[in-house]
C-alpha cells in the first residue's frame, strides 16, 4: 500500500534527500540560514553541528575569487524571474576545497526581508572529471601541432572518442576521450567553426554518410591552422550508426593562399576597401537573405550612402596621379574609421565610394554620419596655383523606404548625391528626406505599412515638431522641415537665413537647383529690405507693390510668389524664413492654411533661436502639445530680457501681430519699456513654485485678460516664466 503523504512524511523525505536543502533570509545584504536539512550534512560529510557552523557566515566559507558569483546570484534571485543556477567553490572545515552546484529561487518577500530556498549538490567529482578532460585536450593540442595527419574513431555506443597521429600508429600513442558528447567541449576548434563541426558530426550519427568540411583548429601555442576534415559514419548489425571515423589533413598553407587570392579579388588595391564588384555582391547577398526578416521589423532601418569627392579632378590634373592616389587613400581611411565592422564599405568608382550601413537606430543617425563625413573629408591641398579645396557630396537612401534591392537603393542614393552636387557641393542629402521621416514616424506608430500609398495620418504640425526635436543635428532637422512644408504647399525652394550665425539652410526641389551661391548676399539684402516693409508673415507676388530692386530680384530668380516670415531676437531683425514658388500656379491659401502656416513657423522660429524655454525643457514636443491644447492664451517669457520665447496656438490664431523674439511689454502693453507693475517682477525667484496674477488690458488680443504667472524654470543663471491669460472682458462689461 502506498505511503500516506502527510506533513510528517514530507518533512522526513526532505530530511533524507541526498541533496542539500537550505532556506536563507536576506536582510540589508546579510545572509542568515534558517533551515538546513540533514541531507546537506550527509552530502558534505559533516555533523549537523559542523554544517551549521560552516553555513553560519556563508560568505566566509566561499573562496574569495567566487564571491562576485554569489553577489550576482543574489541580485538575480531577488529579481524574482525564476530559479537561478550557479556554481562556486567553498572551503571545507578541514581546509580543502569543494565545488557546490546551487539552484535558488525567491520564496517570499516581507518588507525588507527576503526568504530564499536553495538546493545544493556536491559537484566536486564532476569538476575533477572535467579537469581531466581539459588535460587530455592539452595532449590533443600537442598532437594536432605535429606534421602529418590525424585520424579519429568515435564509438557511438560508448560515447568514446579515440584520436591518434598517423606517424604514431605503431606506438599506439592515442588520446581517449570518454563521455565525449556528454562532457567534452571541443574548445580547440575555432568558435566560428565549432557549431558547424558538431552539426556535421550529429548528422553523421543519424544515418550512414560521408561528408567533408574545412575548419580551424587551435595549435598548442594558441594559434589556429586550417584542416580538411573527412567524416564517414557506418552502421552496425543493429541497423543504426555505431561508429564515426574521420581524418584531418593540415591544409593551412593552401588555405591561406586561397584566402589571399580571394582578398585580392574582392579588395581595391589602392584603398584596401571592397572593390565595386565585391561591394555590390555583398550588399545583394545581405538583402536577399534578410529582406523578409528586415521588412517585418517596424523599426528596422539601413542606410545606403554614396560619397563623391568634389574637385578631385583638379588634384589629378594639377598635382598628378600620385597625389590623387594619396587623397583617395586618406579618404578611404576616414570612411573606414567612421563605420562599424558589420557595415559594407567599398570603392565603386574613381573617386566614388559607397557604404551600406546596417541597423541604424533612426534616420537622424544617417544625417549625423553624413554630416560628420562631410566635415572630416573637407580639406585643402596646396598647389602652385593656390589651394585646391577637396570636399564630399553625399547621397543617402534608406531601406526599406526607398527600396529593398541593391539597384533601387543605389539609384536613389545616386540621385540624392546629384542633388547635393547641384546645390553647391560639400553637403549631403537623403532621398526625399522629409517624406521619408514622415512615413517612418507614422510607421513606428503602426499607421502605415511598408507599401505606403496613403497620405501620412499625422498632422503636419505634429510631424514638424517630431522632426525638429528627434535628437537630430540642427541643420539637418531644419532642412527636413523645409522640405516637409514645401512638399505640402507646392513650393520649389525654401530658405532659413540666419544672420547671427552667418548661415543659410535650404531646400531646393529637383529641377530648381541654383547654379551658384553668388547671390547669397543679395538674398540677405532682399530679406532685410522686406523686413522693413513687412514686419509679419505675408505672401508676396511679383506684381505686388514692391521696390524696383526687390521685383527685379524675384524676376531674375524666377520667383512667381513667396511666403515670408521674419525672425526677431530681442526686438531686432535676425533673419527670415522664405518659401518660394517658381511655377505658373499662383499661391492662394485659405484662412485655415495661413493659420496652419503661422503655427508651423512659430515652432520653427523658436527652434532657430534655440533660446530660453525651447532649448532647456527635457521634452519639447510634449510641452508644446500641452500648451497648444490649453484653452488659455499662453506666453513663455524670459524674466531677465522680457523676450517672448514661445506662444501657444491660441495666441497665434487670435493675434496676427504676435512675433516670437519681441519684448512682451511692447506686444502686450504697447509700451517701450518694462511695465512698472509687471506680474513677473512679483514672482519670488527663490521659490520655484511661486505664482502671481493680475488683470491687464492685452493690446495684442485687444481685450482685458487675467494673467497668471509661474516659473517654468528658475535658477541663478536664468528664469523663464509662463503667463496664462484668460479673457475676462465679459465680466467687466
Amino acid at each position: 500500500m502506498a505511503m500516506e503523504l502527510n506533513f510528517e512524511s514530507i518533512v522526513s523525505m526532505v530530511e533524507n534527500m541526498i541533496t542539500g536543502i537550505c532556506i536563507f533570509e536576506l536582510k540589508n545584504g546579510k545572509i542568515t540560514p534558517v533551515y538546513l536539512n540533514e541531507g546537506l550534512s550527509r552530502m558534505l560529510g559533516y555533523s549537523m553541528t559542523e554544517t551549521q557552523k560552516a553555513f553560519k557566515n556563508v560568505r566566509n566559507s566561499i573562496i574569495p575569487e567566487d564571491l562576485p558569483i554569489l553577489e550576482q546570484a543574489i541580485i538575480d534571485v531577488l529579481k524574482d524571474d525564476g530559479a537561478v543556477d550557479f556554481e562556486l567553490r567553498t572551503v571545507t572545515l578541514s581546509g580543502g576545497m569543494r565545488w557546490l552546484q546551487v539552484r535558488a529561487n525567491l520564496y517570499s518577500r516581507e518588507k525588507d526581508v527576503y526568504t530564499v530556498c536553495a538546493v545544493l549538490v556536491d559537484a566536486t567529482e564532476r569538476k575533477n572529471v572535467e579537469e581531466e578532460m581539459r588535460q587530455q585536450a592539452e595532449k590533443l593540442h600537442i598532437v594536432a601541432a605535429a606534421e602529418g595527419e590525424m585520424i579519429f574513431d568515435y564509438n557511438a555506443k560508448t560515447d568514446v572518442m579515440t584520436i591518434r597521429h598517423t606517424e604514431d600508429i605503431f606506438n599506439r600513442n592515442e588520446i581517449i576521450l570518454n563521455n565525449y558528447f556528454g562532457k567534452y567541449e571541443m574548445g580547440f576548434i575555432h568558435d566560428d567553426d565549432a557549431e558547424y563541426f558538431f552539426a556535421v558530426f550529429r548528422s553523421a550519427l543519424k544515418s550512414p554518410k560521408h561528408d567533408t568540411m574545412e575548419l580551424r583548429s587551435r595549435r598548442y601555442e594558441g594559434e589556429y591552422q586550417w584542416y580538411q576534415c573527412s567524416v564517414t559514419s557506418m552502421a552496425g548489425v543493429e541497423g543504426y550508426v555505431t561508429r564515426v571515423i574521420g581524418r584531418l589533413v593540415n591544409i593551412n598553407e593552401r588555405k591561406l593562399k586561397e584566402m589571399d587570392l580571394k582578398v585580392r579579388a574582392e579588395k581595391d588595391a589602392l584603398t584596401g576597401m571592397y572593390n565595386q564588384g565585391a561591394t555590390e555582391q555583398l550588399i545583394k547577398k545581405y538583402l536577399d537573405e534578410s529582406v523578409e526578416e528586415l521588412q517585418s521589423d517596424i523599426n528596422g532601418l539601413h542606410a545606403f550612402i554614396m560619397i563623391d569627392l568634389d574637385n578631385f579632378k583638379e588634384v589629378n590634373d594639377i598635382l598628378g596621379h600620385a597625389q590623387g592616389d594619396k587623397v583617395l587613400s586618406e579618404t578611404a581611411m576616414t570612411i573606414l574609421t567612421n563605420f562599424k565592422g558589420s557595415d559594407i564599405p567599398g570603392r565603386v568608382g574613381g573617386d566614388e565610394f559607397a557604404v551600406f550601413v546596417r541597423d541604424i537606430e533612426s534616420i537622424s543617425q544617417a544625417d549625423m554620419l553624413a554630416a560628420k563625413l562631410c566635415e572630416e573629408l573637407r580639406k585643402s591641398v596646396p598647389s602652385a596655383y593656390g589651394e585646391i579645396i577637396i570636399s564630399a557630396s553625399i547621397g543617402i537612401s534608406i531601406f526599406p523606404y526607398h527600396g529593398t534591392t541593391y539597384e533601387e537603393l543605389f539609384a536613389k542614393a545616386d540621385k540624392a548625391l546629384y542633388t547635393a552636387k547641384a546645390n553647391g557641393k560639400d553637403g549631403y542629402r537623403i532621398f526625399d528626406a522629409a517624406a521619408t521621416i514622415a512615413y517612418h514616424s507614422n510607421r513606428r506608430n503602426n499607421q502605415l505599412s511598408l507599401n505606403y500609398v496613403e497620405t501620412p495620418a499625422k498632422k503636419l504640425e505634429d510631424l514638424v515638431s517630431e522632426v525638429l526635436f528627434d535628437d537630430k543635428i540642427k541643420e539637418s532637422s531644419l532642412a527636413s522641415v523645409l522640405e516637409l512644408i514645401s512638399s505640402e504647399y507646392g513650393m520649389q525652394r525654401a530658405f532659413i537665413c540666419d544672420s547671427d550665425n552667418d548661415r543659410t539652410i535650404r531646400f531646393i526641389a529637383e529641377g530648381y537647383e541654383i547654379g551658384s551661391d553668388e547671390n547669397r548676399m543679395w538674398r540677405e539684402e532682399f530679406c532685410e529690405s522686406l523686413s522693413r516693409s513687412h514686419k509679419r508673415f505675408c505672401i508676396i507676388h511679383q506684381y505686388d507693390d514692391l521696390e524696383d530692386e526687390e521685383r527685379s530680384f524675384m524676376v531674375e530668380e524666377g520667383i512667381r510668389s513667396l511666403m515670408y516670415y521674419p525672425i526677431y531676437h530681442e526686438g531686432e531683425y535676425k533673419g527670415a524664413i522664405i518659401f518660394q514658388n517658381h511655377t505658373e500656379d499662383e499661391i492662394i491659401l485659405t484662412e485655415e492654411q495661413q493659420n496652419e502656416l503661422r503655427c508651423l513657423l512659430r515652432i520653427i522660429n523658436a527652434y532657430v533661436l534655440q533660446d530660453g524655454f525651447i532649448s532647456r525643457v527635457p521634452n519639447a514636443v510634449a510641452q508644446i502639445q500641452m500648451m497648444d491644447n490649453m484653452d488659455n492664451y499662453v506666453y513663455v517669457v524670459d524674466a531677465d530680457t522680457y523676450q517672448i520665447n514661445f506662444v501657444n496656438r491660441k495666441v497665434v490664431l487670435a493675434s496676427k501681430s504676435v512675433q516670437i523674439g519681441e519684448y512682451c511689454y511692447k506686444l502686450l502693453s504697447n509700451s517701450n519699456e518694462p511695465c512698472e507693475n509687471c506680474v513677473m517682477k512679483n514672482l519670488d525667484r527663490a521659490n520655484p513654485h511661486a505664482r502671481e496674477s493680475e488683470e491687464r488690458f492685452n493690446y495684442a488680443l485687444r481685450t482685458w485678460t487675467k494673467n497668471s504667472a509661474c516659473w517654468l524654470e528658475c535658477n541663478e543663471a536664468s528664469a523663464t516664466c509662463m503667463m496664462s491669460c484668460v479673457d475676462i472682458s465679459d465680466y467687466l462689461a
